[in-house]
């Protein structure tokens, strides 16, 4: 875990654990506790989000070469998030596009890459779900 998110989990844990108990019932305390999840959530994000962007950008150029895509999209010049972050939308505009022409096309290769492109989307969908903060074991550090 990097210091940032380890830095937002705490944050969050503290909010969950030390403040919002002093404040329940009161509109403060709702808010701490909102604070709290969304601190430990980016938290959580910000620690994968280099990996999975990475993984995304592996993906994406993997089905635009199997559907004969001719990529010139470079390679993102650093490992930040918003420069990986630009390149993948540039390799998921082609996407759209190869999807485009596959969906009008009633061949078992198109259906087959179709079907992979498809499965791709809820993967990373699915990756991008944070996992709900756990406040009971309290701050551990």
């Amino acid at each position: 875990m990097t210091d940032m998110s380890m830095i937002l989990g705490r944050i969050g844990r503290k909010l969950a654990t030390d403040v919002v108990p002093k404040l329940e019932g009161d509109y403060a305390g709702g808010q701490a506790g909102m604070a709290a999840m969304m601190a430990s959530i980016a938290g959580e994000l910000l620690d994968g989000e280099a990996d999975r962007l990475f993984r995304e950008i592996a993906d994406l150029r993997a089905l635009l070469q199997g559907g004969g895509v001719a990529v010139q999209v470079p390679d993102a010049p650093s490992l930040k998030v918003s420069e990986l972050t630009a390149e993948r939308d540039a390799l998921a505009r082609l996407l759209i596009g190869l999807q485009t022409q596959l969906e009008t096309r009633q061949d078992d290769a198109a259906k087959a890459l179709n079907a992979q492109i498809w499965q791709h989307l809820l993967a990373t969908a699915t990756a991008r779900m944070p996992s709900p903060p756990d406040f009971s074991a309290g701050d551990a550090g």
